[in-house]
């Protein structure tokens, strides 16, 4: 039987390293902490301190694709940029997505053509560093509360039940009663689980896995994301403009992203303000990225940023 630990309340630091080379992204996340999970998102993880881990997400498929960059990326609180020579468009988009997530942002080498790029993708107050060894990642962590759970892996376990794996961005106890997303069914987190040892509270940051409680798991595969009531199905704002981008058009249906989770929604646009009719339910969230799976190799696929 399990220990139950009461005394740690564990919280977690989530960091995304974006690079157009998986590579040199794979070499710098290897470098920081330990493969523990090997996907189209590679999972690193390091204990920082007995109530602190480090969580190191891998996007492998960039850039063929950019919706899990953009995904991990918005899921994170760190964002971490390794340049790839020769420089190309791709670069720019990566550098593009970290300043309108406006995130602490590390860049490893700068040299004078890095900086001069990530300055006109609109890069604020990044840190430049050498090495990764150069961040201490205890500084670097964060207190809030962005009220739901970001859910990334749903399956059975016989005698168990439905298990979902993903990330606490709220502080969550057992028994504490979400609704899932998009089914919208009540259920109940029978257990908490962090590296195979069971809790009974996590905070902010965590990688988790859950035993749900309440609905079959037929009915609970799409999951993406755990609220308390904090959803919506329509979006309504100011669009921020970025560049190397094509304009949005109106009745087109685009990728919106928050807190690594994602719906397509149509949108139309009036002058700067924006609304979006969202296909399926999201977390609210202070801002949404608008993002297109689409690319002709020079423009970028970050279209834009819906703030309130």
């Amino acid at each position: 039987m399990k220990k139950i630990v009461k005394v740690i309340r564990l919280r977690g630091i989530i960091v995304t390293v974006l690079s157009k080379s998986p590579e040199k992204a794979r070499e710098i996340a290897g470098s920081i902490a330990k493969l523990e999970d090997k996907n189209k998102v590679e999972i690193y993880y390091r204990k920082l301190s007995p109530d602190l881990l480090l969580s190191v997400l891998v996007p492998t498929d960039y850039p063929d694709s950019i919706l899990n960059a953009v995904s991990t990326a918005t899921l994170s609180d760190v964002i971490i940029f390794r340049g790839d020579e020769p420089l190309n468009s791709f670069d720019g988009e990566l550098l593009l997505l970290m300043s309108t997530l406006e995130k602490k942002s590390m860049i490893i080498g700068g040299d004078e053509r890095i900086k001069k790029l990530a300055s006109s993708a609109g890069v604020k107050n990044a840190l430049f560093v050498d090495s990764p060894h150069e961040i201490r990642f205890e500084d670097l962590a964060v207190d809030k509360d962005a009220g739901f759970i970001y859910i990334d892996r749903v399956f059975p376990v016989r005698g168990v039940g439905t298990v979902m794996l993903g990330y606490a961005k709220t502080s969550i106890r057992a028994h504490d009663k979400f609704v899932s997303l998009p089914a919208k069914k009540e259920i109940e987190i029978k257990s908490i689980q962090v590296l195979d040892v069971d809790f009974e509270e996590v905070g902010y940051g965590t990688r988790i896995g859950l035993a749900i409680k309440g609905e079959e798991y037929e009915r609970l595969k799409e999951t993406y994301s755990l609220v308390r009531d904090n959803m919506t199905e329509k979006i309504e704002g100011k669009i921020v403009k970025l560049p190397w981008t094509v304009d949005l058009k109106n009745g087109n249906e685009y990728h919106i992203y928050s807190e690594g989770c994602y719906s397509t929604g149509i949108v139309e646009v009036e002058g700067d303000s924006i609304r979006v009719q969202l296909r399926k339910p999201l977390p609210e969230a202070k801002e949404y990225l608008i993002a297109t799976p689409n690319t002709n190799g020079k423009m970028s696929r970050i279209l834009g940023k819906i703030t309130f």
